[in-house]
């Protein structure tokens, strides 16, 4: 049995902190409201929307600060996680169910009560909206799908989730579970086109003001049980579009925490202001995610071509101004998780990772992609043309630098690949129809790869009109879904190495995604208004701004503003 026990949030939060303590003497702050300012999505113009299952924008604002999750998993530290709505969690010896104690005495922004009913309402909402990406893995018995079968209320401040199958990794799922007010939500009908206007939670942050197309706030919850330790009364997001004028802002001091690319930092970011900070450590794997369903990525042999087609050591030393790093197998996942690795058995396929243009045109001319009609450029072995995109969103500088090495390299060998930038909203919007030719796209994390295969390779998120990101090759590996079953069902250590062996080997063989390089993780972050970051001395939990890290709130809410 295991179990998890409450631990106070202030204090961890002031232990990370340094424990700063806020300079209540000082007149401008009695005075004038503490306002943090970040920047976790790109856009061309603000929508009056903050859905928190909305992702296409609105949740990057709304989740964690203004929605909670039941519990919120401190991934670098482990031994030192943050209870949220929930204060402990325990885990039934047979693995088939979880049981989460609640918090009591928390309120809802708008006064109402938050108890058991609604977490179990949550569940059998996201039962009930299949469509509305809540991430929740609901079983449906009409397609034997999912993970979690009921929400079951014990009591008021008592609820147990029963499991399909056996699931040693349900808490991770489950604890990230936000919750929908039920006085709220039971009355929204089509929550997928639901703007929220208003939203009601229990987070610090909850309340909407100031909208408009270039910025808006989220101001101080006076409900919420934060407000003791929390210095900021409002989180600011800004209308800004690729790295060069998201850098200028901070560097101007429109800006505090940022995840943007950058360039050659020492010369293109910290020389702006004395202020500006960065801190890249290593994060997960880039891939470029090809369109399997479709010609000529349906074929093993082009895919395999595209891959040692690509100059990885110019993208990695250049395109990416050397803040990225090579990934030695093609498995889509790197060093990130490289105690996963049975390097014996993946050492046959580091070749696909190789650089050979001559490798390259040899499996292409024996697979039959010739150049059929004269133009220069390879065809399909059916004579049709192949001709795609690469699609990356406008002002990701190093991105669109990888893009255009690799479509020079593709070029070379007479393959007719081109780069499209567009709005950041028209690219994930694109993503999820599933017609799209090729994405350069990046891999969520989590405490095993498990976190990063599973949404990879589940069936349901490759699904026409609600493809996921991770997912958009769309190829069905029934082998890799036998062996993610079989690594959540076993909480022995040594079973879950060789089904994730299984699952290496399997995605090298296969080449669903093409591997490109590991990602650092974007941080950067101003010392002009506030203390408390995250650093490389200090690094109490991951610094990321974007949403699916849960503890970018414990990270907001450790931070004081500076005596000025």
């Amino acid at each position: 049995m295991a179990v998890k026990n409450l631990k106070s949030i202030k204090a961890l939060a002031l232990l990370g902190a340094g424990a700063a303590t806020l300079a209540l003497s000082i007149p401008a702050l009695a005075q004038d409201r503490v306002v943090l300012t970040l920047h976790p999505i790109d856009s061309d113009a603000l929508v009056e929307n903050f859905n928190p299952n909305n992702p296409t924008g609105p949740q990057q604002m709304v989740r964690d600060f203004a929605y909670e999750p039941l519990w919120i998993d401190n991934i670098w530290n482990p031994d030192k996680d943050y209870p949220a709505l929930a204060t402990s969690y325990e885990i039934a010896d047979d693995l088939m169910s979880i049981t989460y104690k609640l918090r009591e005495g928390v309120k809802w922004s708008d006064g109402e009560d938050f108890n058991a009913d609604d977490v179990v309402f949550t569940f059998d909402y996201a039962k009930a909206h299949q469509d509305y990406p809540m991430g929740i893995d609901v079983y449906v018995e009409d397609t034997d799908t999912g993970s979690v079968v009921s929400a079951e209320k014990i009591d008021d401040y008592t609820v147990k989730f029963n499991l399909k199958e056996p699931d040693s990794l349900a808490k991770f799922a489950l604890g990230a579970i936000y919750t929908l007010p039920q006085h709220i939500w039971a009355d929204i009908e089509d929550p997928k086109n639901y703007a929220n206007t208003k939203p009601v939670g229990t987070g610090p942050w909850t309340e909407v003001t100031n909208f408009s197309r270039s910025s808006v706030e989220l101001c101080r919850n006076e409900t919420s049980r934060y407000n003791a330790e929390n210095a900021i009364d409002c989180l600011r997001f800004l209308q800004l579009n690729g790295n060069e004028q998201i850098i200028a802002a901070m560097s101007a001091g429109e800006v505090d925490w940022l995840g943007t690319g950058l360039t050659d930092p020492e010369i293109t970011f910290t020389p702006q202001s004395e202020f500006n900070n960065y801190w890249l450590p290593p994060g997960g794997d880039v891939n470029l995610q090809i369109n399997t369903t479709k010609a000529p990525f349906n074929d093993l042999e082009f895919r395999k071509a595209i891959s040692v087609a690509i100059d990885r050591d110019t993208i990695v030393d250049i395109s990416t101004f050397g803040l990225t790093t090579h990934t030695r197998f093609p498995v889509g996942t790197g060093e990130t998780y490289a105690n996963w690795f049975d390097e014996a058995a993946l050492e046959p396929y580091t070749w696909l990772m190789q650089y050979d243009p001559d490798k390259a045109i040899e499996l292409l001319d024996a697979a039959g992609f010739v150049d059929a009609d004269g133009d220069g450029f390879r065809d399909n072995p059916d004579g049709t043309p192949i001709s795609f995109e690469i699609n990356i969103p406008n002002g990701w500088t190093d991105w669109i630098n990888t893009g255009q090495t690799i479509s020079e390299n593709l070029q070379d060998v007479g393959v007719n690949a081109v780069v499209r930038t567009m709005d950041q909203g028209a690219w994930n919007d694109k993503a999820r129809t599933g017609d799209f030719d090729s994405y350069i796209m990046w891999t969520n994390g989590g405490p095993t790869p498990y976190n990063t295969y599973n949404p990879m390779f589940n069936p349901r998120n490759m699904e026409k009109g609600r493809v996921d990101y991770q997912a958009m090759h769309q190829m069905r590996l029934p082998e890799v879904e036998a062996a993610l079953d079989a690594f959540r069902g076993t909480a022995d250590p040594a079973e879950q190495m060789t089904q994730m062996k299984n699952i290496h080997v399997a995605v090298a063989e296969n080449l669903p995604v093409i591997g490109l390089f590991a990602n650092p993780t974007w941080y950067e972050y101003s010392t002009r208004n506030f203390e408390g970051w995250v650093t490389e001395e200090n690094p109490y939990v991951r610094p990321v701004v974007f949403e699916g890290t849960r503890e970018r709130v414990i990270h907001a809410l450790s931070l004081k503003p500076i005596a000025k």
